[in-house]
């Protein structure tokens, strides 16, 4: 059933959609498109649409937060429900207003209800944003419960303003609102207000009620809305706000009951809003821009989010809305082409009917449409744009120019635009231009335009060039150069026109005779001219010499005054064309034989002749055509000094012309006699001279002034007269004319026989000398007092009263007898050179150096040692130097001639600054303490002199050496041993006191290395895992027959004898428990082996190096020893001989020498034999058993020799002592450092051969390790698994150990052979450099010889002692390594026995076993082969790890890393391993064997590893401290062998990973039995 207000709202809704329409009617064809079909501008709006439709409402209440009951309002009846928010079936949010639904299904907001609190006062608001402005036509709301009594819609004109009300509806308008209840409005009224109405405020219908507010209705403009701006506003709106204030109830609400109070809430179905987007007209379309706000399309040139005004630039006419009647586009502005800005000006708009007003106009133009040029600019067309008339501000009359952009100027400008003065004048400024003020004399052309600057010539200045500039005189408008150049000799800048000088001429008219006139030929030859009235002329001496007219000498001299003037001359003829075409001038001066080797003179050459009789005539200026071109200032000397002033021939051979007058222009100070004034020469020149010069033109000397160059004429600077007043001096010389007893060129001293100072200036400056006999003297300066200075020879003083400087006596007798005066004797311990010396009267020595002292410097201060007497020595005294911490007594003081200080307790050395050898920790007062080093633990009684760390042997730790390094057990005089426990298999890597380790569950074993019975070892957990019970079984029986073969064994000894029952002990029964303890021994053995042949060898490089000095000590000091060390041969003894005959008469030194020379020799020997025996002991497999029975005779054979080495070395040393006793070895110090090079060049080559022997000593060495390391493996694999199947592989490792021994063999031969060819080359350096060394020191005296040998002696002398110590060390060591070895050799003798007979055993098994399985050997073969050579690369890198102690920290990492990645190949190999099961199943057996082997590499890897720590240790003891030094070059090398470590350790490890797949292929259990049973 509709409800009563359904007609209503319906009549509401058609009604506005009518006025709306009817107010578009007239376009609604063209609402698409904003232009009709002529493309003219037509109204365009946007769609009629639902702007509420899908868009997002605020609410300020919904239920359903927190879930709530709800009740519906169905007549008598309340059905209840559930609003949950979180429940999108039973919720009822602000999307539901305007989502899409059916009257069937529909969907609602909902409040909360009034339970809540939601009535009256309290409103809920439903807000609506369109995003932009909206032309609303109508707003309608269907409600889903009853209609709200009261409810108010409001809206915003714009987005963020203030909230406008719109429509109230209310049934109680005036209570609520405040408004009378109508609907309509009255004319005349505001139409933008709202109206209140209570035609929707009734309860019913409960649901489905409408409301419907149409925007126009009861609007009286309605009908005129296109020119209503108040309803165009009204409808308009950015945001719509529904405020629900009141509910509508039956009044139940009064009794609280909570379901009457949930039935009553506000519930909205839809809510739509009628309109279009506003565009004003002018747009058909809005659409979300990138940032997503809505805006029209705007067209008819209009912009804004609602085509709310025009385009900037289209500003012609007033912005409007589109209408029906007019589409009101926008006008674009007319500037005509020359600006793109306008505004509209609406005053400009009523009085022309165009209201764009442009701006910022181009072109220089101006106006409301650019239409004119702006002030001062001009344009020819209207098309053309403005140009500046750029009219000068001071120049023209006005700046506007005509349509030309001409200018009008004032009177003295000219120019287009008036900005250039005229010729004349200058300086533009606001009255015109000045006229220039510039000397015609000085200037040259018209002044600058700009500022009026004269343009001066060259040597003219001032604004108005109306001065010369400095250096420069008579400024003259002919010259072109406007002032002539000063010449005052060079010697001033500063000259001036005379003021007294007239001009005159100097002629020679010839009316009464030639005027001194001469003719001059070549040759200077001279004849008188021939003379007729008025004229002269010359008759040529032949056809090529025709001569010259040469002047007499009122026109030579001194002629400078007419520089720069003309010289004229005259020809006559008979006839015009006799006269000549060329008349040359010949000008010299003697200056030029001063300047050059060439005269200087002048050529006029190429004169024109003029026919009649009028003069010819030139200038005296050096700009004429002269040759040579000479300088202005040479010139005017020239004529300085004019010589020679002559005119060539111009008649010439043909006699045609005669010279009829000369006139030479010049100046000259006119006499008082003069009849009449002389016009002014302001050309002659007067200069302002420097002091020291005077004359005109600075061409003398003044008074008191000489030529600093004598004789050297006027060009020659002046320099006062160096007589010191006592005489004048030459001006021309500067020779003196010395009085007052003086003497010198220029009086600067006394005569002989005078003293005083004759420079003082006056005349008592020299005075006659006190001294007797007239010698000469010299006075003090300081004092005044004088000295004689040519005393007697020995004498000195002021009056050679006493002895000179230096010597000693009384000559006058002034302290008592007379005594002559004697030279100094201060014992060659002071500077003869010094002042002061000794005593001049006692001769007492005062000035003793080095540290000497007494009446005649011979003894050493206190606190210094040595001999101060010793005159060959450099340092006669030394300072004690002696340690305060160690000194006892007074500090600085020592023995005089020892220079030994006093020690404390236990402190040696020279200077008491060290502990002596045992004692430690030197403190001031109470000496060295004890090193207390344990005798067991302990190498040597020495330890470190800081710290007291005593030197520990092997595994040993403490500072006392007493105790084992973690990992080592049994401290003893060997040290401590390696526990060497599996960490696998062990617990704790410390073992018992017994070695033993302490095993996990499952392992067994001396070093927890193998798996206990009815164990085997799993290779994924590397733990020994219980067997199946069938291993059992087969254990047992392999357990008892083993224990009968222990027993058979027992009875025999290494050579195959039986033994009595008593000789069995429980020790030979322990099994494979012996087998690590025997191996440890042979190691050791093989370690103290290798340190006695390095011990050896490096005795004998001591011994070869100590025989060479000795030699070179015994040549030195001609005893005649020949030969060196390396030449020792067996003739030797015999040249031992000869020595001792050749000593004999060379004293006790020689002899000494022969002696020390012989005995070592002999310890050679005895270590070349020593060396030999202990590589002897070492034996292949199949001689070993011999080897280990010889042994302990070969040890007392090698202690025999070491103790005979050990007296040797004593007695040489005891020798070298009594040979170095002799003081006086001292006195040949000097000139040694030559020589002292010579034999550390040669000591350096003999050092650098032995190296290279001891290393291919070592490299065979190593080889010798290897194949000892590789034996005692095999001999481990036998002894370990009996059962395997090794007839194959241990003939073939037995093969590879006989060709490794080759290998050994060939590289010892290898080593031999180098050593043989090395000898020559080492022979032959030595004698070369002996050769060079004896041609050096031929020409030394002999007792530089000497003094080289003793010094040699000396370095010797701590070389024999560090030999003596090595020797003693080793005297100390060789029982406890004798013991070692002969317990080694007790301890291999039971083992060898059990090896051999198990290796018997197992070879008949094997055979046994191999014969069903010969075709599958090929591959075992090859593959125990590189198992062999796997093992001999590990032994190698575990030998080479030993050997590079210094180096092991870096190697200790490699092997680690390498360890690792074994571990991690071992992992990666499990996967192949599984492939080979089925393929080799029969290999079982014999891969167990491999895998021991590998497990035996793995476990020598890990004690590489474990001894590399403890060598770490070793290394950074202080016993190691030196060594460390040595082996940091060692270091060095060992790089480069790591590289090949590394190669060596990828091929093991693909080797072992090789084994790994094939071992991984055994069976993991026994084969289950097949059948019943």
């Amino acid at each position: 059933m509709e409800a009563p207000g359904t007609m209503s709202l319906t009549l509401a809704i058609l009604l506005t959609l009518h006025l709306h329409r009817h107010s578009v009617l007239l376009v609604w064809g063209a609402m698409d498109s904003c232009y009709d079909d002529d493309g003219r501008p037509s109204r365009c709006m946007p769609k009629f649409e639902n702007a509420a439709f899908n868009r997002s409402v605020l609410v300020s209440n919904a239920c359903g937060t927190p879930p709530e009951d709800y009740c519906m309002q169905t007549g008598s009846t309340r059905l209840c429900h559930r609003c949950d928010a979180a429940d999108p079936e039973h919720s009822h949010g602000a999307r539901l207003l305007t989502d899409f639904h059916t009257d069937q299904e529909p969907t609602w907001w909902q409040s909360q209800s009034m339970f809540y609190g939601v009535q009256h006062p309290n409103s809920v608001n439903i807000t609506l944003h369109l995003g932009k402005a909206f032309e609303i036509t109508y707003l309608r709301l269907k409600f889903y419960t009853s209609r709200p009594e009261s409810f108010a819609i409001y809206k915003r004109l714009e987005q963020g303003g203030a909230w406008l009300p719109y429509q109230y509806y209310s049934g109680s308008c005036l209570k609520t609102y405040g408004r009378d209840a109508k609907g309509y409005l009255r004319p005349g009224e505001d139409e933008r207000s709202p109206a209140c109405t209570e035609e929707f405020s009734d309860i019913s219908p409960l649901t489905g009620g409408n409301v419907a507010f149409s925007t126009l209705e009861g609007r009286p403009s309605a009908y005129n809305f296109d020119q209503s701006v108040v309803l165009q506003e009204f409808v308009t709106a950015t945001d719509l706000l529904i405020s629900l204030d009141r509910l509508n109830t039956f009044g139940d609400e009064f009794f609280k009951d909570s379901k009457v109070l949930r039935s009553y809430f506000y519930a909205i179905s839809d809510f739509s809003v009628g309109g279009r987007c506003k565009c004003n007209g002018h747009a058909s379309e809005c659409v979300q821009d990138q940032s997503g706000v809505l805006a029209c399309v705007c067209q008819h040139h209009t912009v804004g989010a609602d085509c709310q005004q025009c385009h900037p630039f289209y500003q012609d006419r007033p912005w409007a809305r589109a209408t029906g009647e007019a589409a009101h586009e926008c006008l674009k502005c007319d500037c005509s082409g020359r600006s793109e800005e306008c505004l509209f000006d609406m005053e400009q708009y009523r009085s022309s009917g165009h209201g764009g007003r442009c701006l910022n106009c181009r072109d220089n133009t101006q106006g409301p449409h650019c239409e004119r040029c702006t002030e001062n600019h001009y344009r020819a067309s209207p098309q053309d744009p403005c140009l500046p008339c750029d009219c000068n501000v001071d120049g023209s009359e006005h700046l506007q120019c005509d349509v030309g952009g001409g200018c009008v100027c004032r009177a003295t400008v000219t120019g287009a635009k008036c900005d250039t003065c005229q010729v004349g004048f200058h300086s533009l400024g606001p009255t015109g231009c000045r006229p220039c003020g510039c000397d015609a004399r000085g200037s040259v052309g018209h002044c600058s335009l700009e500022n009026g600057e004269c343009y001066c010539k060259p040597n003219v200045e001032g604004q108005a060039c109306d001065r010369c500039k400095p250096g420069f005189f008579h400024l003259q408008q002919a010259s072109p150069a406007g002032c002539q150049a000063c010449f005052c000799f060079g010697h001033s800048l500063a000259c001036s026109a005379s003021t007294q000088h007239g001009a005159i001429n100097i002629t020679s008219h010839f009316h009464q005779d030639q005027d001194g006139w001469l003719g001059e030929f070549s040759g200077g030859q001279q004849y008188p001219l021939l003379w007729k009235e008025g004229e002269v002329y010359l008759l040529p001496l032949d056809e090529h010499d025709t001569g010259f007219y040469k002047a007499p000498d009122k026109f030579l001299g001194n002629q400078i005054n007419s520089y720069g003037h003309f010289i004229y001359f005259t020809f006559t003829s008979e006839t015009p064309d006799l006269l000549p075409g060329r008349v040359t001038v010949l000008l010299e001066g003697d200056s030029c034989f001063a300047i050059a080797t060439s005269c200087l003179h002048r050529l006029f050459e190429n004169i024109p002749v003029n026919p009649e009789p009028s003069p010819i005539h030139d200038t005296l200026h050096e700009e004429e055509v002269f040759r040579p071109t000479v300088s202005s200032f040479r010139f005017r000397h020239l004529l300085h000094n004019l010589t020679a002033f002559k005119i060539s021939n111009a008649g010439g051979h043909n006699y045609t012309s005669q010279l009829s007058g000369v006139r030479l222009a010049s100046a000259a100070v006119p006499s008082s006699s003069s009849p009449s004034p002389l016009a002014p020469a302001p050309w002659v020149e007067v200069c302002s001279c420097p002091r020291g010069f005077a004359g005109r033109l600075c061409e003398s000397c003044a008074p008191g002034f000489t030529r600093e160059t004598p004789r050297g004429g006027p060009l020659a600077p002046c320099v006062p007269c160096t007589c010191h007043q006592h005489g004048p001096c030459h001006p021309e010389t500067g020779t003196c004319d010395c009085s007052d007893f003086t003497a010198g060129t220029t009086c600067e001293q006394c005569l002989e026989g005078y003293y005083g100072n004759a420079l003082i200036g006056t005349p008592g400056d020299c005075r006659p000398c006190p001294c007797p006999g007239r010698t000469s003297c010299a006075q003090i300066t300081q004092t005044g007092e004088v000295v004689c200075t040519n005393c007697p020879a020995g004498r000195a003083g002021v009056r050679c009263q006493k002895c000179e400087d230096g010597s000693h006596g009384d000559p006058l007798g002034q302290a008592g007898p007379v005594r002559a005066c004697a030279r100094c004797d201060c014992s060659g311990n002071a500077d003869p050179n010094a002042v002061g010396t000794c005593h001049h009267l006692t001769g007492r020595c005062l000035k003793c150096l080095g540290h000497t002292e007494g009446e005649r410097c011979e003894r050493c201060q206190q606190g210094f040692y040595g001999d101060a007497l010793n005159q060959t020595m450099t340092q006669k005294c030394k300072s004690c130097s002696c340690s305060p911490a160690g000194t006892s007594g007074p500090g600085g003081q020592c023995h005089p001639q020892t220079g030994h200080c006093h020690c404390l307790p236990n402190v040696g050395g020279r200077d008491c600054s060290r502990c002596q050898v045992g004692f430690f920790h030197l403190q001031p007062g109470h000496g060295c303490q004890g090193c207390d080093c344990n005798s067991i633990g302990s190498s040597s009684t020495a330890c470190h002199p800081i710290t007291g760390m005593c030197i520990c042997r092997a595994g040993v730790e403490g500072r006392q050496c007493d105790s084992c390094r973690a990992g080592f057990f049994s401290f003893s005089s060997r040290g401590c041993r390696a526990c060497n426990c599996d960490p696998m298999g062990s617990v704790s890597m410390q073992c018992h006191g017994n070695g033993t380790c302490h095993c996990r569950q499952g392992f067994m074993g001396y070093k927890c290395d193998k798996c206990q019975l009815n164990f085997y070892h799993n290779r994924a957990t590397h733990h020994c895992e219980a067997c199946p019970i069938c291993y059992g079984l087969v254990k047992d029986k392999v357990r008892s027959q083993l224990a009968h073969l222990e027993r058979l064994l027992a009875r025999y000894d290494c050579r195959g004898r039986r033994l009595p029952p008593l000789q069995r002990s429980p020790a030979d029964h322990q099994g494979e428990d012996a087998l690590p303890n025997a191996l440890e021994d042979i190691l050791a053995f093989q370690e103290a082996r290798e340190a006695f042949i390095q011990r050896f060898s490096a005795l004998g490089a001591s011994t070869h190096t100590l025989s060479a000095q000795l030699q070179g000590i015994a040549t030195a000091m001609g005893c005649g020893a020949g030969g060196t060390a390396a030449e020792v041969t067996e003739e030797e003894e015999e040249e031992g001989v000869e020595v001792v005959e050749r000593s004999r008469g060379g004293g006790v030194a020689c002899q000494t020498l022969a002696d020390s020379v012989v005995m070592v020799r002999a310890s050679d020997e005895r270590l070349k034999k020593a060396t030999l025996d202990l590589n002897n002991m070492f034996s292949p497999l199949s001689s070993l058993c011999a080897a280990l029975c010889s042994h302990e005779g070969m040890a007392d054979r090698i202690e025999g020799v070491a103790r005979d080495a050990l007296r040797t070395s004593n007695q040489t040393f005891v020798m070298l002592l009594d040979l170095l006793q002799d003081n006086s070895t001292h006195t040949f110090i000097r000139g040694l450092s030559a020589m002292q090079e010579l034999k550390r060049n040669l000591t350096a080559t003999a050092n650098q051969t032995v190296a290279n022997q001891l290393a291919l000593g070592e490299g065979s060495l190593a080889l010798h390790i290897a194949l000892g390391n590789i034996t005692s493996s095999i001999r481990q694999m036998a002894l370990t698994d009996p059962g395997s199947d090794q007839t194959t592989n241990h003939s073939g490792l037995l093969n590879r150990t006989a060709e490794l021994a080759l290998h050994v063999q060939t590289k010892e031969e290898l080593v031999s052979t180098i050593r043989t060819e090395m000898e020559p080359v080492i022979q032959a350096a030595i004698r070369n450099l002996e050769k060079d060394f004896l041609e050096e020191i031929q020409d030394v005296r002999a007792k530089v010889i000497a003094l080289t040998s003793v010094v040699s002696a000396k370095e010797m002398e701590s070389q024999v002692i560090t030999l003596h110590k090595e020797m003693e060390t080793m005297e100390r060591d060789w029982p406890r390594l004798q013991a070692q070895t002969r317990l080694a050799v007790k301890k291999e003798r039971p083992l060898e026995e059990k090896v051999l007979a198990d290796v018997r055993k197992k070879v008949k098994q094997v055979e046994k076993m191999l014969n069903p399985a010969l075709g599958n050997t090929r591959l075992s073969n090859a593959t125990a082969h590189e198992a062999l050579e796997t093992a001999t690369a590990a032994a190698n890198v575990r030998l080479r790890a030993k050997q590079t102690r210094s180096a092991s920290r870096h190697l200790g990492t490699q092997v680690e890393a390498t360890i690792q990645q074994l571990a991690q190949l071992e992992n990666s190999s499990a996967i192949a391993s599984t492939q080979l099961t089925s393929e080799v199943p029969g290999w079982g057996d014999w891969l167990v064997d491999g895998q021991v082997k590998l497990e035996r590499f793995d476990r020598i890897l890990n004690e590489t590893a474990l001894r590399l720590r403890m060598l770490r240790g070793s290394v950074e003891s202080p016993a190691l401290g030196g060594k460390i030094q040595r082996l940091r070059s060692a270091a060095q090398e060992q790089q480069g062998r790591l590289a090949s470590i590394e190669a060596d350790l990828q091929e093991i490890s693909q080797e072992r990973d090789s084994l790994k797949d094939i071992t991984l292929n055994l069976p993991k259990s026994c084969p289950q039995p097949t059948g019943a049973g």
